[in-house]
């Protein structure tokens, strides 16, 4: 998908809020509220488990 893909999705998001808006309804979507993006063994899951406060585990 790649950042294209996220720059796409936020108004699409947002056009089907405002079509369940125009018709009375809630459109109620159960949307993450922290993304974390970046390419392999950038650190993204470090960076999860230190916003959560998780210590990492050793493999």
């Amino acid at each position: 998908m790649g950042n294209r893909g996220m720059e796409d999705l936020i108004p699409l998001v947002n056009r089907l809020q405002d079509a369940f808006s125009a018709i009375g309804q809630n459109a109620d979507l159960d949307l993450p509220q922290i993304a974390v993006v970046g390419g392999q063994s950038a650190g993204k899951s470090s960076v999860l488990e230190n916003f959560v406060g998780r210590p990492k585990q050793e493999v």
